[in-house]
């Protein structure tokens, strides 16, 4: 454990200190400003780029289904890849992240997944279009194990809860760039033939390569960029450190880096982890998990493994999970004739019986109506994170949680109740605002476990939901053909119950009660606050 350096005085206005402290108050000195906030933004847009990455199916497979010959069942699958890829690989990016360093991480992965998103764009048939997605979304989770890390670790304590709150505002702004992009380039009407591949290129698969720029452009701008201070710490690179410290310093305070008062860091060297940073033999890599992980399903921390776990299955498998058929439903509701009815009933309309011998035609085409309701409930959903952001210092996390989960559940199970169509998309688009606590539920358990075991309770947590992700997309497809109002009572529901598990959460004085120590630990990877 690092030693605590002396603490700084202010001498006439004036900030001084003594030449050598530890990282975390080095960092207090950096103060707050420019540097901060585009480190955020360029943060935002790594996290808008794998919301528009994961979630592009959604509008993707709807107008591939005549191409591809897509049925529902195999749309729901193909849209639960993404999630796949990310349950299966995050572990070993995490892993990656802590030890080789975030900034390669995502640099390298996020090149990658843009350049199987291009393959992606010519795939002539569903089997060679899913084993693309399926490697374009195994890359994508390189970023998603690391981004929140990567933007907590280059503020101070005093502003990381709300920088890591503002950067995940961009997964809101993401779902108003995604329906955004493809009203622009969907309605496009050109199919250029491709012979070799015996295909037709058309706006849907131009579409799959601009769902990618973001993170094409976050590459370019993460070039510019240091390695997290953090990761060079307790690398040993303890030099390094100080000169991206100073950097920051000099950007905010707009005065040259050598005016930093603080001329090193206290450090003892690297803990015990280390030896998994030189060895990459399998076995110790499992054992380093074994050792983060199996405490967390030992008392005391078991309770609050399971909520979680919980809470963030309901919430992934509630948002994620309908977002991706929220373009059907949405074109559904524009496409219908007729009064105002339930959400269901329209749907279960658009799925009457076909006389044996009668020839359907192949629809692919979304509405301008649904291009619209999607940016605008994206939009309220934008709108939730920031004012998240801002409420988080005041009222605190459990209140926030509670208040969010039990309305938007509310409102998620009302949506089906309400016969006005117009009433129905409001309700429905409160439901998917229960997303605004996935980020908040990481930063309550960034207090809840001690430090070593932080890294891997988060990214436990964001494994189950995913997989609530992936459970949801599935389960919802089927009961929308099936049984339309069982899919909003349930997800309703689990949002609703959500809410009531975490007044079981300790209030904000005791979570705070005792002051938390950083340790010089690579476990942190999956930390957001």
């Amino acid at each position: 454990m690092a030693i605590i350096g002396p603490k700084e005085k202010e001498v006439n206005g004036t900030m001084k200190s003594d030449k050598m402290m530890s990282l975390d108050d080095a960092m207090m000195l950096t103060g707050f400003g420019v540097y901060n906030i585009f480190h955020m933004l360029l943060g935002g847009i790594i996290l808008m780029g794998v919301i528009t990455q994961s979630l592009a199916l959604g509008y993707v497979l709807p107008a591939a289904q005549c191409d591809l010959g897509l049925t529902a069942s195999l749309q729901g699958l193909l849209a639960a890849t993404p999630f796949m890829a990310i349950i299966l690989t995050s572990y070993v990016w995490g892993w990656l992240g802590d030890t080789r360093g975030r900034r390669p991480v995502m640099l390298y992965t996020m090149l990658v997944s843009v350049v199987f998103s291009v393959f992606t764009s010519f795939a002539p048939d569903t089997a060679s279009f899913a084993v693309l997605q399926f490697l374009s979304a195994v890359f994508t989770s390189g970023s998603t194990a690391v981004v929140y890390t990567y933007i907590g670790e280059f503020n101070n304590l005093r502003h990381r809860d709300k920088m890591v709150t503002f950067g995940s505002s961009f997964v809101g702004i993401g779902t108003v760039v995604l329906p955004g992009i493809s009203w622009l380039i969907l309605p496009l009407d050109f199919a250029t033939y491709i012979g070799f591949l015996d295909i037709y290129y058309r706006p849907w698969r131009l579409l799959v390569v601009a769902c990618a720029l973001p993170f094409f452009f976050s590459f370019i701008c993460l070039c510019f960029m240091p390695e997290s201070p953090k990761f060079l710490y307790t690398a040993g690179r303890v030099d390094e450190a100080l000169d991206v410290v100073k950097k920051i310093y000099s950007v905010n305070k707009r005065m040259p880096a050598d005016s930093f008062p603080v001329t090193a860091l206290t450090y003892e060297g690297p803990i015990k982890t280390t030896e998994v940073q030189k060895s990459s033999a399998f076995m110790t890599v499992l054992k380093s998990m074994r050792d983060q992980t199996v405490p967390l399903f030992r008392m005391p921390l078991l309770p609050w493994t399971i909520l979680l776990c919980f809470v963030q299955f309901g919430c992934f498998a509630s948002t994620n999970g309908f977002y991706v058929w929220f373009p059907t439903i949405l074109n559904s509701l524009s496409s219908h004739e007729g009064g105002d009815t339930r959400i269901c009933d329209v749907l279960e309309a658009g799925r009457a019986p076909v006389e044996n011998g009668t020839v359907v035609e192949c629809i692919d085409t979304i509405s301008t109506e649904t291009f619209l309701r999607s940016i605008y409930i994206g939009l309220v959903f934008c709108s939730m994170y920031i004012i998240v952001g801002f409420l988080v210092d005041y009222i605190g996390k459990k209140t926030i949680l509670v208040t969010i989960l039990t309305v938007t559940g509310a409102c998620g199970i009302g949506a089906h109740l309400v016969t006005s169509q117009q009433s129905g998309v409001i309700l429905f688009a409160i439901f998917q605002m229960c997303g605004a606590c996935i980020g908040l539920m990481n930063a309550v358990a960034v207090e809840l476990f001690p430090t070593k075991y932080r890294a891997m309770s988060v990214c436990l947590g964001m494994m189950m939901g995913r997989t609530g992700s992936m459970v949801g997309s599935n389960l919802i497809g089927f009961l929308l053909n099936s049984n339309c109002g069982v899919a909003f009572y349930l997800f309703g529901g689990i949002v609703t119950v959500n809410g009531l598990v975490c007044l079981t959460l300790p209030s904000r004085k005791k979570m705070n009660k005792e002051p938390t120590t950083e340790e010089p630990t690579q476990c942190q990877t999956h930390e957001p606050a």
